[in-house]
């Protein structure tokens, strides 16, 4: 499917993924200690109130992060009213305090590993991303040292898209040491939705991918960085749906490994139960397992390999056939379905998803929106991003910004998405592309 070329340029881009096996320790799970956000802040480090121009890096990232960066800003949400409820609804003393809170919205590690400078109190640090520095906050300002000696030092691979994903998705989706439950969101807490590209963009980034970076790190496009992304989202659901949230021997499963809005959108006098992308076998009443980014994944392994596409289509129905048969099915397909992902993860590596990959994807998923795939709010909140981000990296904004907003304000608020009227404009960009 892809010439020669396309092969040997993905070669290089190998670099870009860490094999599962390989896969480094979370910045929370490894043993470096941390020593607080203190020690990058200052005006020589990464405290600069301006780009500096004669350094690799522009030292403005903490100024960047702890202005601009929502992370920041986690530890003090929990002390809002919201939170303060959320934790009550709980059971909970504070939600400042709860180790299932601090979890994701502080860098919370044990406290013998806390260094002199650490504060709790400033949220999501930098070490909660880059790992504990105690090894290389010394050697990684040295003009001397690659970056891939700093991360021999215990530094968190974040170039490395395969790592980043996983560290990202440890808690905007969850893993087995942290996950936002059925009970939590039940409580109060926001549902969680993931989409790589489009949230590293938001938070701003606090790097410049200039002609010295390309030199240090890998990169990758817009649509690779969501392909990834996507990839290992869906292994984190897949895995999860093999763990003992599954398993359990509850009256209910985990309710949040499952399609929300098929319970949280429907009236019981609004009889518009229809088949979708995965479900064309699914009995009617069948609780659909969440598999926004499994549709993803399929759009994707079309541009990899043809086969793996159809034997994920195949697993995915399988997948929701069982959701509606017993648990022990469940935990069979998706750990059938996770070894097929995984193989795409390796393969996408050895490529290069170039413009008529692109073109081909995007207008998969926008005949596939038109054609009722994305009836779901959920399906079509990942498709409006997916959409985007690979108009952007084709240079086809301008044209396209009009439907791009219409889009993202229908997928702003889940109780007012209109499936019909998202088919509508799609196919408003479809005619404004062509």
């Amino acid at each position: 499917m892809f010439s020669k070329s396309y092969i040997l340029i993905g070669v290089l881009s190998l670099f870009l993924v860490a094999s599962v096996s390989g896969a480094p320790l979370l910045p929370y799970q490894s043993s470096e200690k941390h020593l607080g956000v203190a020690t990058c802040a200052s005006s020589v480090c990464h405290g600069s109130i301006q780009a500096n121009e004669n350094y690799k890096i522009a030292l403005n990232e903490y100024v960047i992060w702890s202005q601009r960066d929502r992370h920041a800003k986690a530890y003090e949400t929990l002390l809002s009213k919201d939170s303060k409820a959320i934790a009550a609804k709980l059971g909970l003393r504070n939600a400042h305090t709860a180790k299932i809170c601090l979890d994701c919205h502080a860098d919370n590690i044990p406290k013998e590993k806390r260094g002199k400078g650490f504060q709790l109190t400033d949220g999501v640090g930098c070490e909660a991303c880059h790992g504990g520095s105690e090894n290389w906050i010394d050697t990684h300002t040295n003009k001397e040292s690659s970056h891939l000696e700093n991360i021999k030092q215990g530094m968190y691979p974040t170039a490395n898209l395969v790592d980043r994903a996983a560290l990202c998705l440890s808690c905007h989706y969850g893993n087995d040491d942290k996950f936002a439950t059925h009970q939590i969101m039940g409580a109060g807490h926001p549902r969680l939705s993931f989409e790589l590209d489009t949230f590293q963009a938001l938070q701003p980034p606090h790097f410049q991918i200039d002609e010295d970076y390309r030199k240090r790190k890998p990169i990758a496009s817009h649509a690779k960085t969501w392909a990834f992304g996507q990839i290992a989202a869906a292994q984190s659901q897949l895995r999860m749906l093999q763990g003992p949230l599954i398993s359990q021997p509850l009256v209910f499963p985990e309710l949040a490994l499952f399609d929300c809005h098929s319970c949280h959108n429907n009236s019981m006098h609004k009889l518009d139960w229809q088949r979708r992308m995965n479900s064309v076998r699914i009995k009617p009443g069948t609780v659909p397992i969440a598999d926004g980014h499994l549709r993803m994944v399929i759009v994707i392994a079309h541009q990899v390999d043809r086969k793996i596409a159809r034997k994920l289509i195949e697993l995915s129905e399988a997948l929701q056939i069982a959701s509606g048969e017993n648990r022990s099915r469940i935990v069979a397909v998706s750990h059938q379905l996770l070894s097929i992902v995984e193989k795409l993860n390796h393969d996408l590596a050895a490529i290069e998803l170039g413009n008529s990959e692109k073109e081909q994807i995007l207008y998969n998923l926008i005949n596939m929106g038109i054609e009722g795939a994305f009836r779901d709010y959920i399906g079509a909140e990942q498709a409006v991003m997916a959409i985007e981000l690979i108009i952007i990296d084709m240079n086809k904004n301008e044209q396209s910004r009009r439907q791009i907003d219409d889009l993202y304000k229908q997928v702003e608020n889940d109780e007012t998405y209109q499936p019909a009227r998202f088919v509508d404009t799609l196919q408003k960009l479809k005619a404004a592309l062509n």
